[in-house]
């Protein structure tokens, strides 16, 4: 059966308000209110169209199993700047993924997230207490103080979901949640801005699920600001130790030293300044004046000699894996799925493009 929520959903998830819906249904805007109307039928021409229009299988729109994550369990930047529309697209996606995740847990036996079992208490209410959580997570995970090769693959393996924002919003950098039925955690990353932002999105949306996503009344003691303020303090220092980068950083910071340094951890030009002056390597006058330097070079929108970017190895993997099955079949996974291919691809940094799916031989059949 045809599911209004789910065309309400699809509307969404595509960005399209009803004159935009209407436009692209080649219809009035009043048909548009008729098919949205919870107590009218939707006739199977439509539907068929409606499905066409929005690229999106029928099984999308006959499904009702899952919805998506709402407003209040999402971390996000700073929900005020973001457009409704922009952002109801963006939770429309998490719904795509959590069926991705759900089709893949059948067919595959995925990492299981395991919260980590940090012991600080002695550190609490102490400045420094996100830093020491940071330290404390990358000990617990055997990484030692060297730079970390991929933040993706490195979420993966620890049970968490990463996919890519198939919306290039730039109010929204990236989100996160923890998606109770699969006892999973989600990140979506916008790869809109460098390697380095995201890499450092990834670390900071791992922040919010290490300390803030195991008690919900976390978010209602405490402002948002300080929530996305720990969150980068917590990014900065598990990306960029501490003590690893006291002994490894230039003996002076210029603009081409930093710019050669911030290579080693794959952090952007801005992370690296912030942490040198934040650890009083240096003044605040050299801080400020790199800044300015900075933004006038352009380097606050154009990342200078980006590094190459970190993405998904584990979905292209199971996508390799299931293919080489006799019995795999492109379409009727997407179909199980409810989405469309490019949508599949978009979210799962490319993983069914990236894998040479083996045509199907035909049969030959002997007519008597």
């Amino acid at each position: 059966m045809f599911n209004k929520d789910r065309l309400r959903i699809a509307k969404e998830l595509r960005g399209l308000s009803n004159i935009d819906f209407a436009e692209k249904l080649g219809c009035s805007v009043s048909k548009v209110k008729q098919l949205l109307d919870m107590d009218k039928e939707i006739n199977e021409n439509d539907q068929l169209e409606i499905s066409r229009t929005l690229n999106l299988p029928m099984s999308f729109f006959t499904s009702n199993d899952t919805k998506p994550h709402e407003t209040d369990q999402i971390f996000y930047r700073s929900v005020a700047r973001i457009k409704a529309q922009h952002r109801k697209a963006n939770e429309a996606y998490t719904l795509l993924a959590i069926n991705i995740n759900k089709y893949l847990n059948q067919k595959v036996k995925l990492p299981i997230f395991q919260r980590p079992d940090l012991d600080i208490t002695e550190f609490a209410g102490e400045s420094k207490y996100v830093d020491h959580l940071a330290s404390e997570l990358r000990g617990l995970w055997t990484l030692g103080n060297q730079p970390i090769n991929n933040m993706v693959s490195l979420c993966e393996l620890k049970g968490i979901r990463v996919f890519r924002l198939p919306t290039e919003i730039r109010d929204i950098d990236a989100l996160s949640f923890f998606d109770d039925e699969s006892g999973s955690p989600f990140i979506f990353l916008n790869t809109f801005k460098s390697a380095e932002r995201a890499r450092f999105d990834c670390a900071h949306e791992l922040g919010h699920i290490v300390m803030h996503t195991h008690n919900k009344s976390i978010r209602g003691e405490k402002d948002n600001r300080v929530l996305e303020t720990e969150a980068d303090q917590f990014a900065s220092e598990f990306l960029m130790p501490t003590d690893s980068f006291f002994a490894t950083s230039p003996r002076y910071f210029s603009l081409e030293n930093m710019i050669e340094y911030k290579k080693v951890w794959r952090t952007s030009l801005k992370a690296i300044n912030y942490k040198a002056h934040k650890l009083g390597l240096i003044s605040d006058w050299v801080n400020r004046s790199n800044s300015m330097k900075m933004n006038s070079l352009g380097y606050n929108i154009t990342e200078p000699e980006e590094t190459h970017r970190d993405e998904s190895l584990m979905l292209p993997k199971i996508i390799s894996v299931l293919s080489s099955q006799p019995s795999f079949d492109k379409n009727q996974m997407l179909d199980e799925i409810g989405i469309s291919e490019d949508d599949f691809n978009q979210l799962t940094f490319n993983s069914l493009a990236k894998v040479d799916i083996p045509k199907k031989k035909s049969k030959l059949y002997i007519i008597e």
